[in-house]
């Protein structure tokens, strides 16, 4: 038996007004995600658990059956497990687009990886201390690292959950690392506008030590595969001692390449006994507060990705998880730490009909915590 995993990053929402008190899910034409609850069985998982800010970091962690209560350390180490880098202290660290002391665009208008690069060159270059470095990522999403150690533990905040607010309460705080984060934050203002116009300062976030995960292979028996299109996934993959499958030309929007996402993912279910297919670009258009383009994006992942795979693969012979890892609702634009619709093909049907929130959570499955989710998953009919 082969087993499938596919998130759509962000893509349960709450009901929006204006469509008709649905949620994009329900208003969008999803008939092969649909196929998947009504020919398996649904519910809904906590994937979040209490006391834990709603990350993308923490959900699929948990996803994968990690208790982030033992072993999470924060977001800038996993991505840092992802591009082969390590430090004391690693902080995500995203080019942003500040105004008059208002968080305008936490992605800095989604600045070109090249772009970005010459501005980390110009930050490392010009550098107001020896124990920092930067690394260059995708896009608006690299590292600040520091290599020295400090115990402190400083207090940030995403960018994403603070679009269209001043900044000055959301700046790190806590001690001396939050005092040197100010500073450089401070100095990043004058430095990166002379490279970029799209970016005016650097933002770091989700700051820890190096963590360490469980082993997947050893835990569950099987082989696995990650494909995703941010480092934050193949971080986590890395870190659990999966592969990898790099695609080339997907962007982390709605104009990834769905197609090549499609032949990777079909290709490795021929040689993993696992794969994890994490797509972004639902959670991205969610952050944008945009309700109908949500819909447009959900049925593009709908058509593009779940009915081509459905279409190219032996359903008898593989069993698919589908499931958001968070939501993100259209009307606050970041995530929420509540429950997620998911759906088990390859298991003894319930009546569900559809694939949706308020659908799943009367599938036979309930409520679950979302640790849950792999034994369920791998389980023998």
């Amino acid at each position: 038996m082969k087993y499938l995993i596919l998130i759509p990053d962000g893509m349960a929402d709450w009901r929006v007004e204006r469509l008709g008190n649905r949620t994009p899910l329900e208003v969008a034409e999803t008939e092969n995600m649909d196929f998947i609850a009504r020919e398996g069985a649904c519910g809904i998982a906590k994937t979040v658990p209490n006391g834990f800010e709603p990350g993308s970091d923490v959900a699929n962690l948990t996803i994968l059956g990690v208790d982030v209560r033992k072993h999470y350390t924060g977001r800038g180490p996993i991505e840092a497990l992802a591009r082969g880098v390590s430090g004391e202290i690693v902080f995500r660290c995203n080019l942003v687009r500040v105004d008059d002391g208002v968080m305008v665009d936490y992605s800095a208008g989604r600045i070109s990886d090249e772009e970005a690069r010459k501005v980390i060159e110009v930050l490392n270059t010009e550098k107001p201390h020896e124990f920092v470095e930067f690394h260059a990522g995708k896009s608006y999403r690299n590292l600040l690292i520091f290599n020295k150690r400090f115990e402190d533990k400083v207090r940030t905040y995403p960018p994403h959950d603070i679009q269209g607010r001043k900044i000055e309460p959301y700046m790190p705080s806590d001690g001396e690392l939050a005092d040197i984060l100010r500073k450089l934050m401070d100095w990043s203002a004058e430095v990166v506008p002379g490279v970029t116009e799209k970016a005016n300062m650097i933002w770091p976030w989700g700051g820890g030590k190096m963590p360490q995960f469980p082993d997947f292979r050893r835990r569950y028996g099987i082989r696995a595969a990650m494909i995703t299109e941010v480092d934050l996934l193949e971080g986590i993959a890395k870190g659990m001692g999966m592969d990898v499958v790099e695609v080339e030309g997907v962007t982390g929007y709605i104009d990834t390449n769905y197609r090549k996402l499609v032949r990777e993912c079909i290709k490795a279910l021929k040689e993993y006994d696992l794969v994890l297919l994490h797509t972004e670009g639902i959670d991205e258009v969610s952050h944008e507060g945009d309700a109908e383009l949500k819909v447009e994006a959900i049925e593009m992942y709908d058509e593009k990705i779940v009915g081509k795979i459905l279409d190219r693969i032996e359903l008898d012979e593989v069993k698919i998880l589908l499931l958001p890892d968070h939501p993100t609702p259209v009307k606050v634009r970041t995530h929420v730490a509540e429950p997620v619709p998911f759906a088990v093909y390859g298991v003894r049907k319930d009546d569900v009909k559809v694939y949706s929130e308020r659908s799943c959570a009367k599938g036979r499955f309930g409520r679950i915590n979302g640790l849950e989710l792999m034994n369920l998953l791998t389980a023998k009919n």
